[in-house]
């Protein structure tokens, strides 16, 4: 065998040894929506009507969750954590869950708002929308299987 055969040889088995043991991103999450998730919320937006947008904190409004949970088979979402917060026992209904183009989508609406979730199946990597005729929310986070 000639050192050339030998050095490539090597580096196709370095290779295919380095492509089994990183795998597919899709194949490490694979967040299908056939399980539960809980949700990081790390950014929060809120716009008005006149276009004016401020980031929310806890501080300046404790009603938006850390965390959320979205439990798609049981087709509800509900804050997770500490139950003890000011969002305890708050539910929203998931009215239609849909795959496309490897995101997760959600949608809901109750109380004359609507709200869409997108989940990247392969990196967790949640945004979402609550809309109402006066003003918007943008929640941005990131989502693992629980």
């Amino acid at each position: 065998m000639t050192t050339k055969t030998t050095t490539l040889q090597l580096l196709a088995t370095g290779l295919v040894l380095l492509a089994l043991a990183a795998g597919t991103p899709s194949a490490a999450l694979a967040i299908d929506g056939s399980k539960p998730m809980i949700c990081a919320v790390t950014t929060v937006m809120e716009c008005d009507v006149e276009g004016k947008c401020q980031r929310i904190t806890p501080q300046l409004h404790p009603d938006f969750p850390a965390f959320l949970r979205f439990d798609v088979p049981q087709k509800m979402i509900t804050p997770a954590g500490n139950s003890a917060d000011t969002t305890a026992g708050r539910k929203t209904e998931i009215k239609a869950v849909s795959r496309l183009d490897g995101k997760l989508v959600l949608y809901g609406g109750e109380n004359g708002r609507g709200w869409a979730a997108t989940v990247a199946e392969d990196t967790g990597r949640m945004s979402a929308g609550i809309v109402t005729d006066e003003y918007a929310f943008n929640l941005f986070g990131t989502c693992t299987e629980s």
